[in-house]
């Protein structure tokens, strides 16, 4: 039992350890507290992860683990001192106080340019050091003086285990500052945005030897989505993923780096030597956490109760489940809508119409994707990816077939993976032609029916505006 995996995620930390055959040995799972602190503001506790983040190194350590790598939400920005201490929470990548930045000039006239598109947008890191060059000027002058560091999540993490300022390249693709086409940094956005260049870690391969921390060995740092490409073995054109925890992430491998728009987002998946994936990426804030809402609302039991709703008719029910807004079209405001409730409209009726309204949210993802990809099959992983409704509905919405692994938990096994490569169990071919993947159900369109059409979705959604 010697590879270990720690999966950050936005509610809480997972840690897992896996056997060389990539069973699961062991897992533990630690909270960690979300902050709203004004309105689209969403954080993350920065001390209560880093004492969570301690806290599962050292039980890797007591366990036997050799070996560790890690994966993190992206999207993200954290500030810390010399000593690793957080200066500030991290803003997560449901926060959108970058609103404030991209809807004034000008940088609201900015963001339509070519190269903008994809980069100012009120979720992206380059945004949010934006919004800290407005609010925590003093934090940016410090950094300039070296005193302070800023950067991703996946940074800050590397900090701890290495004490430098790295990030692995898919990560920081994604900030906005460095190119995963050239791979180098983007000089015209640093100079049109004035952001400064000590804002700048050094950029380092997936599978690398970060460092060593209480006697084991960091060797694979990777963003959780890429993590979840490389455990469902999508590296290959024609194979497409959606994970669906708190979110919906829908990817899909490409055959070289494109500029995309829309709300979709250019993905480098791994970088490892000479060889680099590439991909393209749109996803929905929210699915797992309107399950969870229902649940909290108890017009659902659990999240399990969702396979007894097969065949249940939605009564005509439209429901838009945009509680977090959605991104393809990018509607970043948008709202949950629900129309058509009667006196005789039943509760089955009504989490049955939601369960639709996600997974025709998702299908306007799909819709875009394929302008850029073809896409034979989809494998899904994530909390509700258990659901056999969940999937049946899911196929039909994508019109392809959805296959799940026997460990939906694919992003840490990916990360389980690279570690077999960097400690020459595995390699890089191996990956790709998928040595890891175990494939235990599938489903192809049609097994469920769907009432909503994902016309009346679109036509919905693209009316939806920020209010004043």
């Amino acid at each position: 039992m010697s590879l270990g995996v720690i999966d950050v995620g936005t509610t809480n930390i997972k840690f897992i350890i896996y056997d060389d055959e990539l069973n699961q040995r062991y897992s533990e799972t630690v909270n960690v507290p979300m902050l709203f602190p004004a309105n689209y503001y969403v954080e993350q506790d920065a001390n209560a992860l880093r004492l969570a983040f301690n806290h599962l190194i050292n039980t890797a350590r007591d366990k036997g683990v050799k070996y560790i790598g890690i994966s993190t939400y992206r999207a993200s920005i954290i500030a810390w001192d010399k000593s690793g201490n957080p200066l500030i929470n991290i803003i997560t990548w449901l926060d959108r106080r970058g609103l404030e930045i991209v809807n004034k000039f000008p940088y609201s006239f900015m963001r339509h340019l070519p190269l903008m598109s994809s980069i100012l947008i009120p979720t992206s890191p380059v945004t949010q050091v934006l919004w800290l060059l407005r609010n925590r000027q003093d934090l940016i002058e410090r950094a300039r003086k070296g005193e302070v560091f800023i950067g991703t999540l996946s940074s800050y993490l590397a900090y701890l285990v290495s004490n430098r300022y790295v990030n692995d390249a898919g990560n920081e693709a994604l900030t906005g500052l460095w190119h995963p086409g050239n791979l180098s940094r983007i000089d015209l956005i640093y100079d049109l945005l004035k952001i400064p260049r000590e804002v700048s870690p050094e950029v380092v391969d997936n599978v690398h030897e970060f460092g060593e921390v209480n006697g084991m060995t960091v060797g694979v740092l990777i963003a959780d989505q890429q993590a979840a490409m490389v455990g469902e073995g999508c590296l290959s054109v024609g194979c497409g993923k959606v994970t669906n925890g708190t979110g919906s992430f829908v990817d899909a491998v490409i055959d070289r780096f494109r500029l995309v728009g829309g709300g979709l987002l250019p993905l480098l998946i791994l970088k490892y030597g000479g060889s680099v994936f590439y991909g393209v990426e749109g996803f929905l804030p929210a699915t797992g956490s309107v399950i969870d809402w229902l649940v909290k609302l108890g017009l659902l039991s659990s999240p399990q109760e969702l396979d007894g709703l097969t065949n249940v008719s939605t009564q005509d029910i439209v429901v838009i489940p945009a509680l977090a807004g959605v991104n393809v079209p990018p509607r970043p405001c948008a709202r949950g809508l629900i129309d058509g409730l009667t006196l005789n409209t039943t509760r089955e009726a009504f989490v049955r119409a939601v369960v639709e309204g996600v997974v025709q949210l998702i299908g306007l993802i799909f819709d875009k994707i394929k302008n850029y990809s073809r896409v034979d099959v989809v494998r899904v992983d994530g909390g509700l990816s258990r659901s056999a409704l969940f999937l049946r509905l899911l196929a039909t919405a994508l019109g392809t077939i959805v296959e799940r692994q026997r460990d939906v938990e694919a992003t840490a096994r990916g990360v389980a993976a690279l570690l077999k490569v960097f400690r020459g169990d595995w390699s890089l071919n191996d990956i790709i032609r998928g040595i890891h993947v175990n494939v235990e159900l599938q489903i192809k369109p049609g097994e469920e029916r769907l009432s909503l059409n994902r016309d009346v979705v679109k036509r919905i959604v693209e009316g939806m505006r920020c209010r004043a």
